[in-house]
């Protein structure tokens, strides 16, 4: 049996009336690929922040957040420690995210020496290599194509082997090929280094591809989560079916690219229900009112249908 690694119970995230997370729950298990997806304003970057213990100064987090046994939103846990070998983040923006005035190489020797770790030139023209950038050793970031940049992000993070790798939206800025070029190389790296990868995108298309599962945000709430064959292939919430024609770039009879309708709400706005229901060709009454979650097997959804 699979051992959960890391478990999100609940999860809401406020600031002031502002909530930018409600009540968001899913599960990432040891050595597999987790997909979190959803559209921009859906609170999958926002969980991913939370789970790091790196939240805007202003928000709070409240529910449960379970990594490796330790909850995380304990006043008593020192991120600091987890952070590292035990949690990191890769972010969208691979040109921000290196140092401009630091050699890549530097940057890497200091990421193994912080944790601990062999920081001798070979260890890391070996991360280097095995990022397929052995080239980039004495290199500055601005020295870098794009794709060559987020190589180095992919070493940066897998660096210090750590047990839990969020990938947010690393492909986002990428052409297809690109795309799968820097999946391939962090699903590669992470299996070599047993960590765990929670993908975080807005492609559910690009997702089924490569995780083991899925969990689908909208609002702020997670509407569904199951085994990503499961989910693509069975969706049970609007939701998802409708993210699923977007990500495939299905085209209605006039020749026009397929958009979900409506917009995502916003975090001031109060919501009732189903976050979805204002947007759901489906909507009913009972869309609007408290929606217990269904299930089959280890395939879960929020929704009054199905």
């Amino acid at each position: 049996m699979e051992n959960v690694l890391l478990s999100v119970s609940d999860l809401s995230i406020h600031r002031g009336k502002e909530e930018a997370v409600r009540s968001s729950s899913f599960s990432v298990y040891e050595g597999s690929i987790t997909a979190l997806v959803g559209e921009s304003g859906s609170g999958k970057s926002m969980t991913a922040l939370a789970i790091a213990g790196l939240l805007p100064s202003g928000f709070t987090a409240s529910g449960s957040i379970i990594f490796d046994g330790r909850e995380l939103l304990s006043c008593d846990v020192d991120m600091s420690s987890i952070r590292g070998r035990g949690i990191t983040l890769m972010l969208q923006d691979a040109a921000e995210a290196l140092n401009p005035v630091y050699r890549i190489g530097q940057q890497i020797r200091t990421v193994l020496k912080i944790n601990g770790l062999e920081c001798t030139d070979d260890s890391v023209r070996k991360l280097l290599s095995d990022a397929g950038i052995a080239e980039a050793f004495n290199e500055y970031p601005h020295e870098l194509s794009g794709g060559m940049r987020q190589r180095a992000l992919a070493a940066f993070a897998l660096a210090p082997a750590p047990r839990l790798l969020i990938a947010d939206e690393i492909t986002s800025s990428l052409d297809d090929e690109n795309a799968h070029m820097i999946m391939r190389l962090i699903m590669g790296m992470a299996e070599e280094r047993k960590s765990s990868v929670l993908m975080i995108t807005h492609d559910l298309s690009l997702a089924s591809q490569y995780a083991s599962r899925i969990a689908v945000m909208h609002g702020g709430q997670t509407v569904e989560e199951g085994d990503a064959s499961a989910v693509v292939d069975f969706p049970k919430h609007p939701y998802t079916e409708l993210l699923l024609r977007s990500s495939e770039f299905a085209r209605d009879c006039s020749g026009k690219l397929f958009s979900i309708p409506g917009r995502m709400p916003l975090p001031r706005e109060e919501v009732s229900g189903c976050s979805f229901a204002s947007r759901c060709p489906y909507s009913e009454d009972g869309c609007f009112k408290e929606i217990s979650l269904k299930s089959s097997g280890n395939h879960i959804w929020r929704c009054i249908r199905g």
